[in-house]
């Protein structure tokens, strides 16, 4: 278990490098570098045999092609963020707090789909499995991009230093 969390943490923080990329095929070099290093992962936990894999890895291929989706848009919400940070106005605040709360539905929307797709192909107990390991890694991710993102009061903060 030590070895999967230890993996599970380089995944997720080469994930944070996504923002920083700005030219296309960097970004798609890490996204595909991310989503293979993610699905050794998820194999790795998984442990499911040939049958089951043939089962859950169409379904796990499909909500990856959604989840990535997602989390491209929530990135652009971050880089956006990074950019006018120094310059946010009640307007941009309100328009960046509403994508990331309406991305986040429909992330959680995704999941639920996504449980229930599973659950028919392979199962309660291995859909929970690997709905348990991915709203780890979201939250693990999640708090990784939390740290690099400053908070709105200490960008007020840095202006009067």
């Amino acid at each position: 278990m030590k070895k999967l969390f230890i993996l599970a943490a380089a995944v997720v923080l080469s994930a944070t490098f996504l923002k920083a990329q700005t030219a296309d095929p960097e970004l798609d070099y890490i996204k595909k570098a991310y989503s293979k290093e993610k699905k050794a992962i998820v194999n790795e936990y998984m442990k499911l045999d040939e049958q089951g894999g043939t089962k859950f890895w169409p379904v796990y291929d499909a909500y990856e092609a959604s989840r990535e989706k997602l989390a491209v848009q929530r990135i652009g919400l971050l880089d956006e963020y990074d950019t006018n940070a120094d310059k946010l106005t009640d307007e941009l605040a309100d328009k960046l707090a509403k994508a990331l709360l309406a991305n986040n539905v429909s992330l959680d929307k995704l999941n639920q789909k996504y449980y229930g797709k599973m659950k028919k192909a392979v199962g309660a107990l291995s859909a929970a499995k690997f709905m348990q390991l991915e709203v780890y890694l979201q939250t693990t991710w999640r708090s990784v991009l939390q740290e690099l993102v400053p908070l709105i009061g200490e960008l007020d903060k840095t202006k009067k230093d």
